[in-house]
């Protein structure tokens, strides 16, 4: 499998008849809030699998900064509590990723990196792909905070590629949607992005996987139906806790689940030509986490 990226567009290519990706954003692997056991365990299985695996924003929480106005040393993980707190959480997460970092293909910004980035001049993700990258075999790309997936993969005839999947990805942007969960996205993000097979979101740490079937017609005048996959990853944050303070409750969210979502995607030849793509969500339950935090620091934000 090889990758190249030009401007917003990455291309994966590969000569296999399938291939197996997971899809993970919102990890906050520094926060006393991350589920830590659930998201190795799901990327050590990942990777038995020969999984590839896409992050598309938020590995880092890194809230704590010194300039940062959500800071709160309730937050900060023991062995990150130093004057060189960025520098710490990085090199964990590069020591602690050395053994996926070959099935990585992409890790991009999300709000919580790029805040460190305005507020702080220091960018996070640059900085852990740099470390990861100079391992052996290792070559991960820098996603932008959305940008374009093109996955081709070569059929019989070898120099072409019968199977091609766009996947137009985005962090994601919005409130809470305590009600639809943020799936009145998906009427929108269709709209706007008719080319694409795949919307994947993040974020919100809500997960839908909703398929919206479209009738189209081709330029020669074939008519014919096919599918939009709308995807959303929930992440790894037990920012809810037991429910009887912190932020997240004192501002009336909601527990959320755990987990991400496998994506296989095939070669037509010797498949039906509607189905060149396959999901398997992967969905854990939070434990009652009891936190130790102001409970009166919540603010309310404007409900979709």
């Amino acid at each position: 499998m090889e990758s190249e990226t030009h401007g917003a567009v990455t291309t994966i290519s590969t000569e296999e008849k399938e291939s197996l990706f997971f899809l993970t954003s919102d990890i906050h692997f520094d926060s006393v809030d991350c589920a830590r056991k659930a998201f190795f365990d799901d990327m050590d299985r990942a990777v038995s699998q020969g999984a590839k695996i896409i992050i598309p924003g938020d590995f880092f929480d890194a809230m704590n900064g010194r300039f940062d106005p959500r800071r709160s040393m309730d937050k900060v993980r023991t062995e990150y509590q130093g004057e060189d707190y960025y520098d710490r959480i990085v090199n964990d997460a590069i020591t602690k990723l050395e053994k996926y970092a070959k099935n990585i293909l992409i890790i991009a910004d999300g709000n919580h990196e790029l805040a460190v980035l305005k507020n702080s001049n220091t960018h996070l993700i640059d900085r852990l792909i740099f470390g990861l990258n100079r391992l052996k075999d290792v070559k991960i790309i820098h996603g932008g905070y959305g940008g374009w997936i093109r996955i081709m993969h070569k059929g019989k005839n070898m120099d072409r590629f019968d199977g091609t999947v766009l996947m137009k990805y985005f962090h994601g942007a919005g409130g809470e949607a305590p009600v639809t969960r943020g799936a009145i996205q998906t009427a929108r993000q269709a709209v706007i992005f008719p080319d694409a097979d795949v919307v994947l979101n993040g974020h919100s740490h809500n997960a839908y996987w909703i398929p919206i079937t479209r009738e189209r017609i081709s330029g020669k005048g074939v008519h014919y139906f096919d599918t939009q996959h709308h995807v959303r990853t929930p992440g790894y944050s037990q920012a809810y806790g037991d429910g009887t303070s912190g932020w997240e409750v004192t501002r009336g969210g909601v527990p959320k689940p755990l987990g991400s979502i496998y994506m296989r995607t095939f070669d037509r030849t010797g498949h039906d030509a509607t189905q060149k793509i396959e999901f398997q969500p992967v969905i854990h339950n939070p434990e009652p986490v009891n936190h130790v935090a102001d409970m009166y620091n919540g603010i309310n934000f404007p409900q979709e």
